[in-house]
């Protein structure tokens, strides 16, 4: 019954730790990937380490690494990320529980306390995987896609010392001198546990930051409408007045007065607001870009057709109209002469795919470095991160981005499938 119990738990172990490294990256869509990748992380879960066992410790490190990066999709950053945070908890909790559970098996005092012990010891290290997966599965998958290439690097290199510790305690830590090795070992699983808190953390403070960006979007968008509305009141109570002075032009047939007095009307309280798109938050984003395009003569078409609702989250969205119009108008504004300046943008929902094209006029030479657009300001390390962001936001949709320019132009391609 105990050997039952201790087979169950395992088994349980190895589909949580499986689940929750499905959490931080997904498998590959093939069963056969699939098969490998549950029967290798169950193997990595249930890994027995012990002192100066250079094989164990070793062999399993280079399997986590050869299962992530052929079996697993997403960046490389990311699954190393994974193994640097996940293996150091692994080879360190299995080394206590295993080493503590022989000891006690191989005692002097064997009794059936003793052998419950034992598989109470397994069963806790079952329990610690599940709980894990419980407290911070969902909140890893959110983390992917929102913590960017040089957060995860970070997060690499304060794992790097627990992964080191951990495997150079284990393979020199003397026999019969193992209890020195606890300490290092719990040290190790209490600071990758605090560096997956602080995954989430950084994540749900991403999460946070873009809400505020989308509330204060959502503002922008209200306060257009209420300046709207306030013309328009103006206009109906100054309505009486305005046909008087019509109809007196009328009245002398002055037509050419009356089409004069018309036109000034109709300068003076046009709506601004415009409808590019059903999504009243992507609609501010527009409506903010192109009313200041058009204050400071940039010649504008906006062709926006994505009435439909997309499987992408407003705030990414509108982070892919407000960055590349940005740049967009950033570039126009250096151009001399007005009439030269254009933009030209088209989103589109059509046959499962969502595709946005932005093109516009340059006046000055567009440097990259490294696959990267790089900012002509002065302070090159607050600006130039547009492009960046971008293509995050894209690789997070499995989408394809992109960048071609000339002499004079610039564009930016986008398609991504929201089947």
């Amino acid at each position: 019954m105990n050997d039952l119990l201790s087979i169950v738990s395992e088994i349980i172990k190895g589909i949580y730790f499986y689940k929750l490294v499905n959490k931080f990256v997904c498998v590959k869509e093939n069963k056969f990937i699939k098969f490998i990748a549950f029967f290798s992380m169950f193997a990595i879960s249930g890994v027995i380490i012990y002192n100066a066992d250079v094989v164990n410790i070793s062999y399993t490190m280079l399997l986590f690494f050869v299962v992530m990066l052929t079996c697993y999709r997403g960046t490389k950053i990311e699954k190393i990320s994974i193994i640097m945070v996940l293996y150091p908890i692994v080879v360190a909790l299995n080394f206590i529980t295993k080493d503590i559970s022989v000891k006690l098996y191989f005692s002097s005092s064997q009794t059936l306390f003793m052998s419950n012990l034992c598989e109470t010891i397994t069963i806790l290290s079952c329990i610690f995987w599940v709980v894990i997966y419980k407290i911070f599965g969902d909140k890893f998958k959110k983390a992917s896609s929102l913590i960017d290439y040089k957060t995860w690097l970070l997060v690499d290199l304060i794992c790097l010392a627990p992964f080191i510790s951990i495997y150079a305690t284990i393979i020199f830590t003397p026999s019969g001198k193992e209890y020195q090795a606890y300490f290092i070992a719990l040290a190790c699983i209490i600071t990758n546990l605090g560096v997956i808190y602080l995954i989430e953390y950084i994540a749900e403070s991403i999460r946070i930051k873009a809400e505020n960006r989308n509330l204060k979007l959502e503002y922008s968008y209200y306060q257009e409408l209420l300046n709207n509305q306030q013309e328009v009141r103006k206009l109906r109570h100054d309505i009486n007045n305005h046909l008087g002075v019509v109809s007196a032009f009328l009245e002398n047939k002055d037509l050419e007065g009356a089409k004069e007095y018309f036109e000034c009307l109709s300068d003076k309280f046009q709506v601004s607001n415009r409808q590019f798109c059903n999504n009243s938050i992507v609609n501010a984003v527009i409506n903010a870009k192109y009313n200041f395009a058009l204050e400071n003569n940039i010649d504008c078409f906006f062709n926006i057709s994505i009435d439909k609702v997309l499987p992408i989250e407003d705030i990414d969205l509108c982070s892919i109209f407000a960055n590349t119009l940005d740049n967009a108008i950033e570039a126009s504004l250096k151009i001399n002469k007005p009439s030269q300046r254009k933009i030209t943008v088209k989103a589109l929902l059509d046959k499962g795919y969502f595709s946005y094209n932005i093109t516009n006029t340059i006046g000055s030479k567009v440097n990259f470095f490294k696959g990267k657009y790089i900012s002509d300001k002065e302070d090159k390390k607050l600006h130039g991160f547009g492009i960046e962001n971008v293509s995050s936001i894209v690789k997070k949709y499995n989408g394809i981005i992109d960048i071609n320019y000339s002499e004079t132009n610039f564009e930016v391609l986008i398609v991504i499938k929201v089947n």
